[in-house]
């Protein structure tokens, strides 16, 4: 299994705006996907900061989600104050309460 975390700074006063584009546009396209096993927008306690994260089946099923990321990335760039970091990553241990289909 394996997770897509996309990290993103937003412009000043624009947190909502981006939030918003994540729970709406963005949660639809990539629950809808081939392999995907959740998608949690992240906003930080401490700071502005969003993070997104995406659980996946396998490598080949990230991959083939990877021009929706882009699309949507480029959709809200004028919300963000600096390019996204994106970090791919293996999911070490998984709940199978936390990826049920159930609970997603």
């Amino acid at each position: 299994m394996n997770a897509c975390m996309v990290i993103t700074e937003p412009r000043s006063r624009h947190l909502e705006e981006l939030m918003g584009f994540s729970d709406d546009e963005t949660a639809a396209h990539i629950t809808e996907q081939r392999g995907n096993r959740g998608f949690l927008p992240l906003q930080g306690v401490a700071s502005s900061r969003v993070v997104a994260l995406s659980v996946w089946d396998s490598d080949a099923d990230a991959d083939a989600a990877g021009l929706i990321f882009t699309s949507h990335v480029e959709a809200v760039s004028r919300y963000l104050a600096s390019p996204p970091q994106v970090q791919l990553l293996d999911v070490a241990v998984a709940s199978g309460a936390v990826l049920s289909a159930a609970s997603i």
